[in-house]
Order: C-alpha cells, then structure tokens, then sequence
C-alpha cells in the first residue's frame, strides 16, 4: 500500500478549493480499507483489475473504468486477482456545487446530496453516456495535475457538464432504496466504528462495542462483518496498525512504546500484525519511509 495513509476525518482539498485526487498504487490484498466520509467520489482503476463495494454491493473494475461513491456509503476494496492495482479518488463535497439558491442546487444538486436523487454508480464504455463521463472524469485528472491557472474553474465546469450528461441520457433518478438493511442500523453501526477509532488505544472488546451500538454481540458481529468485510477485531486491529504506522513515521519512539500506545500490548502480536498488513516488520517500515 502507498506509505501516504488516508484518514477519514480529513479535510479534502482547501476550503477555497474543496477537491482533491488521491493517487494510489497498491500490492495485492486490500486496496482501500472500508470507510465512509461525508464527500463523494469518483474511483477510477487506471492498470490492474480490483473490487470495490459501495455499501452492500461490489463492483469489479478494469483499467479504465470507474465507480462512484455517495457520501455517507461505506465504500473499501481489495485486488481481485492478487496482482497490483493502481487507482486515482477524485473526492469533493458537493456543496462545492451548489451552495447557491439557483435551479441548479434546488432542481440537482440537492436532491442527488440528500439522497433523494442518484446517478450510476458503475461506469464503463459499454454506454455511450458511460464513456463521457469516464473521458471527463479522465480530463478532470489531467486538469488537476496540470495545476493551471483556470484548473479549479475547469473542474468545476467538467462536474456540471458530467452530471448534465446523465441528466440528458436519463441517468439522474429520483431514489428507490433496494437496501436491505435500515440506515438506523447502519447509523449505530457507524456510532461504533467511531467510538472505536477515537478509543483504539484502550482495550475494547466485541460485546464493548455491541453495547455502544445497542445491538447484542451476536447481531452486531454479524452486521460489522456484512457492512465492513472483516470483523470487529480485525477492522480495529487494522485501524491500530495504521496508526501505529503513522508513529513509526512521524515519531522517534521505540517500537514498543508505538506498540503499547496504539492499544496492541503484547509486542509478538503487533509485529506479526504489522508485518502481515505491510509486508516488512516495523523497523524496516520506518526505515524504508525514512528513506523515501
């Protein structure tokens, strides 16, 4: 995985230019650990081949294909075949798009931010609309890279047009939910996930987190690992060693003090852990970042 971790609580892009892309290129295994965000985003594979799930679906995506992500959806993905994959995240809030009183916010953007509008959420060149948007969202990469001096007004200009096109070709709907499983429970499963990144450096155990989500330990273990793809443990054990990484990095601390403040307290175990998430034990992980 690239050394650069994402955080989930991070701001995307600047308050004056509320966009950014994120370039990831990934060994096999996990590509993108499950997480949701406020902003939405478009995913785009640019070699390799992986999976991606966007609340209880997957989605397999080739070079040259993309999906989009609302914002709130719980979205990760993994390689599908063990190779590498390389992907480009283009993530904004979309107020950046409609924050004004106009036909446009009112008619489009607010619907499709509220949940009471979509658009696709796959998009290949199998459709006529499908390849517009991939060749606009190809042009938004180029653009952002490019750091012109009209690049923010560009993007901006090529979001409105992508969503006219689907607008046109009868892809903005207004919202059917097919889920099967009720936003109340996602929501108190999101209130444990939260509770557990802002207390991962505490012992916590499965019925810990159940109670928080107000659910019993058998039905909250059976709806993490529906929504998330592991299970409670792993998912925080996961979220340890990324912080953990980003000490190793930012710290001069000995390994053990890293260890015993990100929660894993038997150092065997945490050296296990971290050389199975990163391929390299955490020594060589510093090493290999101080080196960069």
């Amino acid at each position: 995985m690239d050394l650069r971790l994402l955080k989930e609580d991070r701001r995307h892009g600047t308050p004056q230019f509320p966009f950014a892309v994120y370039a990831m290129d990934c060994q096999a295994g996990v590509v993108l650990d499950n997480h949701w965000h406020d902003e939405v985003e478009f995913l785009c594979v640019v070699e390799g081949e992986a999976t991606f799930q966007i609340g209880m679906a997957d989605y397999e995506l080739k070079a040259g294909e993309a999906i989009f992500v609302p914002g709130g959806e719980v979205h990760g993905g993994f390689s599908s075949d063990g190779s590498a994959c390389s992907y480009r995240a283009m993530v904004f809030h979309l107020d950046w798009l409609g924050d004004g009183r106009d036909n446009i916010s009112s008619l489009f953007i607010e619907p499709l931010k509220n949940g009471e509008a979509e658009i696709p959420l796959y998009y290949d060149g199998s459709t006529m609309w499908g390849r517009r948007v991939l060749v606009r969202l190809a042009r938004m990469l180029r653009i952002y890279e490019s750091e012109a001096l009209a690049r923010e007004l560009r993007i901006k200009a090529e979001l409105y047009s992508l969503i006219g096109d689907l607008i046109e070709n009868g892809q903005w709907r207004h919202a059917v939910s097919n889920s099967s499983m009720s936003s109340y429970t996602i929501a108190r499963l999101k209130a444990a996930v939260t509770y557990m990144e802002k207390n991962f450096s505490q012992p916590l155990t499965v019925p810990d987190l159940a109670e928080v989500a107000g659910m019993s330990v058998g039905h909250f273990s059976r709806v993490f690992k529906t929504v998330m793809r592991k299970s409670p443990m792993d998912y925080l054990n996961r979220y340890r060693i990324k912080q953990a990484a980003q000490l190793l990095q930012n710290t001069d601390w000995s390994i053990a003090d890293v260890a015993m403040e990100t929660g894993l307290t038997n150092f065997s175990y945490f050296s296990k852990k971290f050389s199975g998430i990163h391929a390299c034990t955490p020594s060589q992980f510093r090493k290999k970042f101080r080196s960069l």
